[in-house]
């Protein structure tokens, strides 16, 4: 399959964006934005995404994940999975406040640097079951992933898909959760020789479904990975068990 087929897929979302436009106010920019800032790669860890003082991290990790081995080369963030962008994104989710996704795309993309190959760069979400996209209407990470594409002129790329209809992470304690993922996850038959990915979901928690996307794009031949979410968990945190 040709990474330039991909663009069919790409036309079938500005449909369905233009289907919700008129469904659902758009409600673009949530509140509280105004007074609201992005996370710079300083605040935080950029091998886990974990929150990190300046002079925290070494070259081979954080407190957090000292000497542990990810299969993407770094990781971008928004901020940790709290107050007020852990509400965003539970409306971007649950309340169908679709728009979110786009705003956090935007905000997103100004905190991905430049690649040196962007003309081989390509902007993939972690895709959702058909069945849970079907009954929330979207794809959280699909939205804020094409939002990433547009800003720069990345080509979009959904190569990835959900095979198995598995129980939601948030359902499964920490500990279980690379087995949940496990084989749910396929590719379209693609040779990404060449080609650097920016793989994008709404919340890293533990970490597992980034994994299993990332293997995947890498056993197609991607030059590298580079993970960007809205926001991660905090691994010390109450709520780290329940999103």
């Amino acid at each position: 399959m040709s990474i330039v087929h991909t663009h069919t897929f790409a036309r079938a979302g500005a449909w369905l964006g233009q289907l919700l436009d008129e469904l659902v106010p758009p409600g673009l920019v949530p509140e509280g934005a105004a007074d609201w800032q992005a996370d710079t790669d300083k605040d935080y860890c950029p091998r886990c995404g974990a929150s990190a003082g300046e002079g925290s991290v070494t070259p081979r990790g954080c407190a957090f994940c000292l000497n542990l081995k990810f299969p993407w080369q770094r990781i971008t963030r928004l901020g940790f999975y709290g107050e007020p962008l852990d509400e965003w994104v539970k409306h971007l989710k649950f309340h169908r406040r679709w728009r979110y996704g786009q705003w956090l795309g935007q905000q997103l993309a100004e905190g991905i640097s430049e690649p040196s190959d962007p003309d081989n760069l390509i902007v993939c979400p972690v895709p959702m079951h058909r069945l849970r996209r079907w009954r929330r209407g979207y794809n959280q990470a699909d939205l804020i992933a094409r939002a990433v594409s547009e800003a720069h002129g990345w080509r979009f790329a959904p190569i990835l898909k959900r095979t198995r209809h598995t129980p939601p992470q948030t359902a499964i304690p920490p500990s279980r959760r690379h087995d949940n993922v496990r084989h749910s996850f396929d590719i379209e038959p693609v040779d990404l020789k060449g080609h650097d990915v920016i793989l994008i979901d709404d919340v890293k928690t533990t970490g597992a479904t980034l994994c299993a996307c990332t293997r995947l794009l890498m056993q197609a031949n991607a030059r590298s990975v580079h993970a960007a979410v809205a926001a991660v968990a905090d691994p010390k945190g109450q709520g780290f068990s329940a999103i």
